[in-house]
């Protein structure tokens, strides 16, 4: 991996407000898969949740039911036990007895989720359990193929908490926010973000560097808005270049 460096062509608009930056990362890989579907109809066709926003795994079932292969690499022990992915094991299942469990069916937040799930599964959708590395990014990226992720955005952008009246340290709370990577350096370990919120407090610009050791932060801790987790999006039948950049 030492000379690895990454950088794909991957195009962002601006998201129109600050709840759709999931549709808005969603169309960018669209849009690099060279898929004609405007940024309009992706946000009127993707669920959102009571109060704004969206769920990574809305983005996967939409990226699903357009033909698109995805697999999602889980960071969160929230919802997903780590033992259900050392044996065969039945997810859906298991995710409704722990509903069940722990009264949580009509949770808003919760509840739609697990419909997602469900949807995701009969669908094809792919969920890998392991550790997530700067490595496996890069690799991942060296294929071709940018990489959709939740993060915590205020981790990321190291920026103040919060409200709906605005930026508050003490009153605030953390937000979630989707961003496409799109580019890997290893001699910096650096990643390369596109970014739907366009004045994002710590850069001002769609695109920009990060070291990946803050993206991996900031995806752990995007668990708490159950986003924390990695989504690799592509055509049924894509190949990969036969060669790695260098």
């Amino acid at each position: 991996m030492s000379a690895l460096d990454i950088d794909l062509p991957v195009r962002i608009e601006r998201q129109p407000d600050y709840t759709t930056c999931g549709p808005t990362a969603l169309h960018a890989i669209y849009r690099y898969y060279d898929d004609p579907i405007d940024l309009k109809t992706v946000i009127r066709e993707t669920p959102k949740l009571p109060g704004g926003g969206t769920l990574g795994v809305h983005l996967a079932v939409h990226a699903l039911s357009r033909g698109y292969q995805v697999d999602t690499w889980l960071c969160s022990v929230r919802h997903m036990d780590p033992t259900w992915f050392q044996q065969p094991t039945d997810i859906r299942a298991k995710l409704k007895a722990r509903v069940a469990a722990k009264n949580q069916g009509n949770d808003p937040r919760y509840g739609p989720a697990l419909s997602a799930v469900e949807q995701y599964i009969e669908l094809g959708g792919q969920f890998v359990w392991g550790d997530l590395t700067p490595e496996l990014i890069g690799r991942r990226l060296a294929q071709g193929t940018p990489l959709l992720t939740g993060t915590n955005g205020t981790y990321l952008y190291q920026c103040a908490r919060e409200t709906d009246a605005g930026p508050d340290d003490v009153r605030g709370e953390a937000f979630g926010h989707f961003v496409v990577l799109c580019g890997y350096r290893a001699a910096d370990q650096s990643v390369a973000i596109a970014d739907p919120l366009l004045d994002n407090p710590a850069h001002g610009t769609k695109y920009y560097r990060a070291s990946v050791y803050r993206l991996l932060g900031a995806i752990f801790l995007g668990v708490g808005s159950d986003d924390g987790n990695l989504l690799l999006i592509r055509p049924k039948g894509w190949n990969p270049p036969s060669s790695e950049a260098s």
